[in-house]
């Protein structure tokens, strides 16, 4: 009798486990009832949590699946479902957590391991790369896998691998679009836009609605100069979802950099007035504004959105604009306020930043320690720590910034086929001027008075830049060669042991400066080296200019904090063309202006490095 009540309710669990995976809305009611009579029966807990997932009820959920392991902790489902519910809320601590239990009971689990390295694609590259491949070895036929598979190594620039991986999938399943719309993106960022549209058109006769391809068809469409074609699927991206920020933001610089004005806010407008309460949508709205200077327009943004609510993000944006207005009162309560919600590594380097303009270096330092154990490796956040330790008469602001060993100036090698250097900078000249397709510089960009190139430009597969890239690791590999390890030294602690093949070009791009053009004081938050390589140079880099012989020339040590009289140039650096500067990101850095005709111009192709464990 007891086996025929166990073979009951085990068809009954069975059941209700169906409607669950139905989205039946009566299946939470039915297993609340039947927890009235068993409360502590783990299968039900388990159940009752998915269900309470099933409706985003988060809380409801953990605390059901809590409840499930507390009776019985030798569940792996279990621990599963609780660690994507972890990870759907942003805790990939605790997500991690359950994902490993879950795989300690079961090793060979296989969901588990996927999920674990979809968990750490962003964060850990390398740990996801283990996770997802061992959940292909188990399933190889799991064409979500593979594709995820994918995903990491196009992360960390293996591209080949990349697209084999995205091809698997899709000989398994030719109508898998995240395989199609991925492999679309992999061949975006190696530059090779043919087959990326290709790879979008392809996925978007599979998936007419889905805005992000849409939105990222544009990008490619862009980047191959059709930009009319480009504009058309910006505007589609944001009809299938009104509420796409990132796609807001690139239309709005679109149209700022192809000097349409009149145009720039009609698509946030457009989606405020179907989505007045979309907070996301207003910040990225405001932040839009003060990057093209209409600091009142932002703030009546930023007034209606605080009547709706007072998020971390708005309290950040409202301390952002009280300090351009130089309410330092106001903009500290803000940002201790949004910190007050949550921790976040832009709102407490604003804090900091606002600390070291008043001259509360103890406060700051006290942020500073914060944020540098929350992200070490963040070079703004060691930019910031520099000048407290600098204004604070602090020695280890010398050893942190070594101006003569760290910044180190190189000639560019002649490639191979080139009689000389010049003749090399003037093909490459030639070529990189045809990319400046733009009217004006983008507007969260430090360069005033130029364009700036889209894309990668080492990837592009063009036989010049290719050239370029291999004189340019030549270098890099040398200047990183004779840098001592020090593994207490926040740059040289990265020191790959073998740096002929541990390092990435993680980003690069080209600047052309017009007469009075320059940088404003800056550091490279994503790098780790960086460099500018000087490919063509105005004819008044040799005469005086504002004041100086100066003109042209980079400049290091000052900050981009406004401190007047507390700033100081450390070095400044004449180059000429041909050569690059090689220093840490985390090094403050700018230009001077320079004088010129209206044929006159700078020409520069920056770049970052970051260590390939990166």
């Amino acid at each position: 009798m007891a086996d025929n009540n166990a073979q009951q309710f085990q068809k009954l669990l069975g059941q209700l486990y169906e409607a669950v995976k139905r989205h039946d809305p009566a299946a939470l009611g039915k297993i609340r009832e039947l927890l009235k009579k068993v409360p502590q029966e783990p299968n039900l807990l388990h159940l009752a949590g998915l269900a309470s997932a099933d409706r985003n009820d988060w809380a409801a959920a953990i605390d059901y699946l809590t409840r499930s392991l507390g009776r019985q902790p030798a569940q792996p489902e279990v621990n599963n479902n609780l660690a994507n519910i972890y990870a759907r809320q942003g805790n990939n601590t605790l997500a991690e957590q359950h994902y490993r239990q879950a795989l300690s009971l079961q090793p060979e689990f296989q969901n588990a391991w996927k999920n674990l390295g979809l968990l750490l694609t962003e964060t850990e590259p390398l740990a996801a790369l283990a996770a997802l491949t061992q959940a292909v070895e188990l399933d190889p036929q799991d064409v979500s896998a593979l594709t995820a598979l994918g995903d990491v190594c196009k992360a960390l620039d293996n591209f080949d691998k990349a697209r084999e991986y995205y091809q698997q999938a899709l000989s398994i399943n030719p109508a898998y679009v995240n395989a199609l719309h991925n492999l679309g993106l992999c061949y975006k960022l190696n530059d090779e836009l043919d087959l990326a549209i290709d790879c979008y058109e392809q996925a978007l006769a599979l998936a007419p609605d889905s805005a992000e391809i849409h939105y990222n068809y544009a990008n490619a469409l862009f980047e191959v100069g059709e930009h009319r074609r480009a504009e058309a699927e910006y505007l589609a991206s944001l009809v299938k979802n009104p509420g796409f920020v990132l796609a807001h933001e690139t239309l709005h610089e679109f149209y700022w950099q192809a000097g349409q004005p009149d145009q720039l806010e009609q698509s946030y407008q457009q989606a405020i007035t179907l989505a007045p309460r979309d907070l996301a949508l207003r910040v990225s709205y405001i932040n839009a504004l003060v990057a093209v200077d209409r600091q009142d327009a932002a703030q009546h943004q930023l007034t209606e959105a605080l009547s709706i609510d007072t998020t971390a993000a708005l309290l950040h944006a409202q301390g952002r604009l009280a300090a351009d207005r130089l309410d330092y009162s106001s903009a500290l309560a803000a940002f201790t306020r949004a910190l007050g919600q949550a921790f976040d590594l832009d709102i407490a380097q604003d804090l900091a930043r606002l600390h070291l303009s008043q001259r509360n270096y103890e406060p700051a330092q006290h942020v500073l320690d914060r944020i540098l154990a929350f992200a070490p490796d963040n070079q703004l956040s060691w930019a910031l720590q520099s000048l407290c330790w600098r204004l604070t008469g602090d020695a280890r602001y010398q050893w942190l910034n070594d101006y003569q060993q760290h910044i180190q100036a190189f000639t560019l090698p002649t490639p191979a086929g080139y009689g000389t250097l010049p003749d090399f900078l003037a093909e490459l000249e030639a070529v990189v001027l045809g990319m400046h397709q733009a009217q004006s510089a983008p507007s969260r960009q430090t360069l005033k008075f130029g364009t700036q190139t889209p894309g990668r430009l080492l990837h592009k597969p063009h036989p010049v830049i290719e050239c370029y890239k291999a004189a340019l690791t030549e270098v890099v590999q040398g200047y990183l060669s004779n840098l001592p390890r020090d593994d207490t030294h926040p740059f040289l602690r990265r020191l790959p042991e073998n740096v002929s093949d541990h390092f990435r070009f993680s980003g690069s791009w080209s600047v052309k400066l017009k007469p009075q053009g320059f940088h404003v004081n800056h550091v490279h938050p994503e790098g780790w080296v960086s460099s500018a390589c000087y490919i063509t140079l105005p004819g008044s880099m040799g005469q005086p200019a504002l004041g100086s012989d100066n003109a042209g020339c980079i400049k290091f040590g000052e900050s981009a904090l406004l401190l007047g009289d507390r700033d100081v140039v450390e070095r400044v650096i004449r180059p000429t063309a041909g050569q690059l500067v090689l220093f840490p990101s985390y090094t403050w850095h700018g230009t001077y202006a320079f004088d010129g005709g209206p044929a006159d111009f700078r020409l520069t192709a920056p770049f970052d490095v970051v260590p390939v464990a990166d």
